[in-house]
């Protein structure tokens, strides 16, 4: 296809591909001068043998360039692409084609009816490792912190916590790619103070630590146990009866009065060897932060 240099075509040209915005001429006169507007369109098909694989191809008419959003912003493409999703549910794919009269924009949702259970991209695979990885909390001060929404200290661990919270920081948080959490305390764990005193106030021990087994049934659950967890975008959770990561008393809604079914943590920071997490409440914040073993 061949085109007469025209200024309004080229200055049209890269006000779609930066982003921008045309407002010089109407659509009746660009039409005719440029060419009818593509209008989008396009197929998505499953791949066969591959695992929610999907081949996007374009049959849009009379269009040069197009671009992808798989749910993660547009990308310039071919005309034909393909879309993974590791996990079960509905995703909208979107296509931008554009002709020489201009672009248009279709999308598309596929339901993806079950997780991929060899799938692991993106933060699945720095936190398993795609097979088994195990985390602790960082030997360094600062490994346990709370503050201010601001993010103003109140109190954060110290360097000679790692000695002296033992039972803390031989903590094991190991992550499965089969979507498998396990908490290993190795036999002990430390009992939390809220206001100086032991929390929770039932739980009949004293702040420091103490062997698994002194655990009262209710709160048994904060004890090792393996559970399951899942991330979304930058949420991390991990489900299961008292299933936590970094201290126990840290719940969804604040500081909780015993084991939750599941904590949604924010994921701050996460790379092969270093994961921080936070809890996020209108009055403060915890941040936990890990180490690869």
């Amino acid at each position: 296809m061949k085109f007469k240099y025209n200024t309004r075509l080229y200055t049209y040209l890269a006000a779609v591909l930066l982003g921008g915005t045309m407002v010089a001429c109407t659509p009746d006169a660009a039409e005719e001068e440029l060419g009818p507007k593509a209008e989008a369109a396009f197929t998505v098909t499953p791949i066969q043998g591959k695992t929610n694989t999907y081949l996007l191809s374009s049959t849009t008419e009379n269009a040069f360039l197009y671009k992808w959003d798989k749910g993660d912003g547009f990308e310039s493409g071919a005309q034909t692409d393909t879309a993974y999703f590791e996990r079960k549910g509905d995703y909208t794919v979107k296509l931008m084609a554009l002709s020489a009269g201009g672009h248009d924009t279709a999308e598309k949702t596929i339901s993806v009816a079950s997780n991929d259970p060899n799938g692991c991209t993106g933060a699945k695979a720095k936190l398993t490792g795609c097979d088994t990885k195990t985390w602790v909390l960082n030997p360094a001060a600062g490994a346990l912190w709370i503050g201010s929404p601001a993010g103003d200290t109140w109190w954060a661990s110290g360097a000679g916590d790692v000695t002296g919270r033992p039972c803390t920081f031989n903590d094991e948080f190991i992550f499965h790619k089969d979507g498998t959490y396990t908490y290993d305390n190795k036999g002990d764990l430390w009992i939390e103070d809220e206001g100086g005193a032991a929390h929770p106030a039932d739980i009949g021990l004293s702040v420091g630590c103490h062997a698994e087994e002194e655990l009262p049934s209710k709160y048994a659950a904060w004890g090792a146990g393996t559970h399951s967890f899942e991330i979304k975008g930058n949420k991390l959770t991990v489900k299961g009866t008292g299933a936590f990561l970094g201290m126990y008393k840290a719940g969804n809604a604040g500081t909780t009065a015993g084991p939750e079914e599941s904590i949604t943590y924010d994921i701050v920071e996460l790379t092969d060897t270093r994961l921080v997490v936070k809890k996020a409440y209108d009055w403060g914040q915890w941040v936990f932060t890990f180490t690869a073993k």
